[in-house]
This record gives C-alpha cells, sequence and structure tokens, in this order.
C-alpha cells in the first residue's frame, strides 16, 4: 500500500495485521486493523479492501474463509 504521508513525517514504521473475511467469490469483505501503528492502519484496511482472493473451495464448493494479511512499512 502507499505509505501515508502523515506516517511518513511522523516516522512511524513497522507491522499493520489486517483480519479479513473472503467471501465465496475471493472478495475481501471485511478488513479491521488487528494491531500496528495507528497512522499506517488505514492504508492497511484500504490496501486489504482492495484485493483479490482464488476462491476457497471444501469439497468443491467455494466457502466463506477468514485470514490474516501483514503490510510491513519501512521508513526511508
Amino acid at each position: 500500500p502507499p505509505y501515508p504521508a502523515i506516517a511518513r513525517s511522523a516516522h512511524a514504521s513497522g507491522q499493520v495485521r489486517v483480519q479479513i473475511t473472503i467471501d465465496e467469490n475471493g472478495n475481501v469483505v471485511s478488513a479491521a486493523a488487528v494491531s500496528g501503528h495507528p497512522l499506517l492502519q488505514g492504508a492497511a484496511v484500504a490496501a486489504a479492501r482492495q484485493s483479490k482472493f482464488t476462491p476457497t473451495k471444501l469439497s468443491g464448493m467455494p466457502v466463506k474463509v477468514t485470514g490474516v494479511i501483514i503490510y510491513n512499512f519501512v521508513a526511508q
């Protein structure tokens, strides 16, 4: 995700963990930051919401799944 300007000026960096739910079509239907610097969480959640995944199948049928995406922000 793009590094937020305010986070860059504050020298904020580190990991942001985003809990996501993926629907049967592979679309992210919910995303919420569960840890990480507050100035970086918004960018990480926005990036997670735009993600697209291959549908997960159970016994050949697509199912909803949850998981965590970790975004690493490195101040430069």
